[in-house]
């Protein structure tokens, strides 16, 4: 005869909560413990393994002059970053969490040097030939030059004696599934010649533009390819939109379950040629109901998703010397990435833990420690700080994109006309550095028609 001693859970009872606590602990408390630190392991080992394999990388720095008479639509770049998508390979296990490969980033930067605005990537050597192979496939007449990092001309630690620094790292207001809006929704024509050209850059390339020496402003878009995971996400958006039940997990036997009724709805599509009415009606009636901005909402979407994407970090940096550093000019920055926003669609934001602020006493013991941080992750392209998100090519082309020659407004003209000058502290790197010469004042260079024709080059540059 078996007989179970309960005499241990009764003594429990006339035991103090602290000693209950502890034998629990003992017996089963260390269980979760157990999965706590074998998921920290796991997170560091691949960390240690991705650092290993990231001392193993070098990089490149590309600035992208683009002709005056530019007639593209940002569709070509569009082209562009669809190319670089090509970069994304699959990881094996060992490839993974031994070698600690990870998918290749690329770092798209507008920058303003003095008012001097220049386009660059910043690319693996190893990619170099198919960055530069995707821009000549769309600007034939480009010229890409390999230039030092200007990143890593400006004070690293604050506060400092001489300059001043703001930011912010940029996420999306809804989930990724939601789009900004995008060039093709901003109204322009290059059909006929006259016609203007809504920018949507425009605004913020003239900013830049204005800038004086002594101050800095960068942009950057750091991506990713994201596969196609991420479209989960729209797709269960999408349901809810619809009012659709989200898919519940399947059984063995609810698999058995549904076969009858599917083969007799296939042999009514295949063979009667019918269609399930009441599943069509349904739909139909779930999208009668929607009203016309959660119809553009949904086709927003699925439009979206039906363009590749990669995994974002938008990144503003505003540096100067103390005497001219003018924080508004920030202010003015996220007023300009308001346009690509709206109540139906998404928006930008400042991600609050990357933006430097000195409201509270609190915040001013952070402020300096955030600047830090800020010129760190934009000066070594890290994707830490604020959460990745999912951009698709149409969008990260709306953000990133060379002014188009025909456009009326000041705006590109004066942006054209300091692209003529000679770059600011931005020097050319082939082989050893070179420095492109700066003419005297009052000498500037023009062609035969009186136009800028830009810096001289020496006659002699070593090449790699």
């Amino acid at each position: 005869m078996i007989t179970i001693d309960l005499s241990f859970f009764s003594d429990l009872g006339d035991r103090s909560i602290f000693y209950i606590m502890g034998v629990v602990f003992i017996y089963i408390g260390w269980i979760p413990l157990l999965f706590v630190f074998g998921w920290a392991a796991k997170v560091m080992w691949l960390k240690w393994r991705q650092g290993l394999y990231a001392k193993t990388l070098n990089f490149t720095l590309l600035a992208i002059d683009i002709p005056k008479e530019n007639r593209q639509e940002p569709k070509a770049v569009e082209h562009i970053f669809s190319q670089l998508a090509g970069a994304m390979s699959s990881l094996d296990f060992r490839e993974k969490w031994w070698c600690g490969k990870f998918q290749p980033s690329f770092s798209f930067e507008i920058i303003s040097l003095g008012g001097y605005v220049q386009f660059l990537v910043r690319t693996q050597t190893k990619f170099r030939d198919l960055v530069e192979a995707s821009f000549y496939a769309q600007y034939p007449e480009a010229e890409i030059v390999e230039v030092d990092d200007y990143a890593n001309k400006i004070p690293q630690v604050y506060p400092d004696e001489t300059h001043d620094l703001f930011g912010t790292e940029f996420i999306l207001a809804k989930p990724s599934a939601y789009p900004i809006r995008t060039y093709p929704q901003f109204e322009h024509s290059l059909a006929k010649p006259g016609e203007t050209f809504k920018d949507p850059m425009a605004g913020l390339l003239e900013l830049m533009s204005r800038i004086s020496a002594g101050e800095q402003m960068w942009l950057q878009l750091i991506i990713i390819p994201a596969g196609s995971e991420w479209q989960k996400e729209g797709e269960a958006e999408v349901a809810k939109l619809l009012g659709r039940k989200p898919a519940a997990k399947k059984t063995f036997l609810g698999v058995l379950g549904e076969l009858p009724v599917k083969l007799i709805e296939e042999i009514n599509i295949h063979v009667l040629g019918m269609e399930p009415a009441e599943a069509v009606r349904e739909e139909a009636d779930r999208t009668a109901k929607l009203s016309k901005v959660e119809t553009d909402t949904v086709a927003a979407i699925q439009t979206k998703l039906s363009k590749t994407a990669f995994l974002t970090k938008f990144r503003f940096v505003y540096t100067a010397e103390k005497s001219l550093f003018n924080k508004g000019r920030a202010v003015f920055v996220k007023g300009a990435l308001q346009q690509f926003g709206s109540s139906t669609v998404n928006s930008f934001k400042g991600f609050k833990q990357m933006t430097p602020r000195n409201e509270y006493f609190w915040q001013r013991w952070l402020e300096n420690l955030i600047k830090m941080s800020l010129q760190r992750f934009y000066l070594f392209r890290d994707i830490r700080g604020a959460p990745l998100y999912v951009l698709n090519t149409e969008e990260l082309a709306t953000l990133y994109h060379f002014p188009i020659s025909i456009v009326q407004a000041p705006l590109l003209k004066k942006t054209e006309a300091k692209r003529a000058e000679p770059p600011f502290k931005l020097p050319v790197h082939r082989g050893s550095s070179s420095f492109i010469k700066t003419p005297a004042a009052g000498s500037e260079r023009r062609d035969e028609s009186g136009e800028p024709a830009g810096p001289e080059l020496p006659e002699e540059l070593p090449f790699v």
